[in-house]
């Protein structure tokens, strides 16, 4: 990169060029940046043979500044209006939390029951602050982490050694069964009982827990559909299509004609927000982690 052509003129000069224009007189403009006269005159003369141009008008009454002077001036304006602008940024960066943070959401349960509450305690301290939410599933979302497209995200626990986790809620995978259905009348249902009817697989995240689930109990779920959002599931439930499983989380406060019942044995999941190791892309980003560490679970 070639050099700044004002990286040699002197500071002081810079300075000292739009009072002169302002007070008309050099002695002025040094008093008002509390230097002597004399080396106020020396840092004109050595802009001048930097320039190679003069830069004031000498012998006149009150002083002015010469046309290339002026150029001058008014870039040295520019640039202190830019450091102050500068200044006022990263002020608001560092007390207003000033900037855009990213966060992937894995889906209804990070969604709905713990991303708003992080967002709300956020913005009730750092007015300046933006989070930006993006909703996918549990690949996709772990994915855009790892390749730096989003600053956190939301995701099951997980053995990962370039992620640092916050653990921000536990809760547990729950059987979703048609109301009239007379598996609806136990307390709990085990998999020998959902591997016997017609299953549907949720493709919104929990899959993989699902899966895990019945082969622990010596069984795997007989398939019929798969369907990725919360609503049509238990549209299908409720129409005797199926049985499903979906954590607890992400069952709606309303599901009229479906029972929600536990598993057994239970299986509990624990969400997260993780990032990569290492620091932070921004003040802001940091911000952020630290309101979720306060409201984090104690392992």
């Amino acid at each position: 990169m070639a050099d700044d052509p004002f990286d040699a003129i002197p500071l002081l000069a810079l300075r000292l060029l739009p009072l002169v224009a302002r007070l008309g007189n050099l002695s002025e403009a040094a008093r008002a940046l509390d230097v002597s006269q004399p080396a106020a005159s020396k840092a004109i003369v050595r802009a001048e043979e930097m320039c190679g141009v003069a830069l004031v008008v000498r012998g006149r009454r009150p002083m002015v500044l010469t046309a290339e002077g002026r150029i001058l001036a008014e870039h040295a304006e520019r640039q202190d209006e830019l450091a102050r602008l500068t200044a006022r940024r990263l002020e608001d960066c560092r007390a207003q939390g000033e900037g855009l943070v990213r966060i992937a959401s894995f889906g209804a349960s990070a969604s709905t029951h713990i991303l708003p509450q992080l967002v709300a305690a956020v913005a009730r301290r750092y007015r300046k602050l933006q989070i930006e939410i993006t909703e996918n599933t549990d690949q996709p979302t772990l994915q855009a982490l790892h390749d730096g497209r989003v600053d956190f995200a939301t995701i099951v626990e997980i053995d990962d050694p370039d992620l640092e986790l916050l653990p921000l809620k536990h809760d547990h995978l729950m059987a979703l069964v048609r109301t009239a259905d007379p598996l609806a009348r136990h307390r709990t249902l085990d998999a020998q009982a959902l591997a016997a009817v017609p299953f549907i697989m949720t493709k919104g995240g929990s899959e993989p827990l699902v899966r895990a689930w019945f082969a622990r109990g010596g069984h795997a779920p007989v398939i019929r559909h798969s369907i990725q959002q919360i609503t049509s599931i238990l549209a299908l439930v409720r129409a005797g299509m199926g049985v499903s499983i979906i954590a607890e989380t992400a069952v709606p406060e309303t599901h009229a004609g479906v029972t929600v019942t536990p598993l057994e044995p239970s299986f509990p999941r624990t969400i997260c927000l993780a990032r990569r190791v290492g620091g932070f892309a921004s003040h802001a980003a940091e911000i952020v982690w630290r309101t979720a560490a306060a409201r984090a679970l104690v392992r």
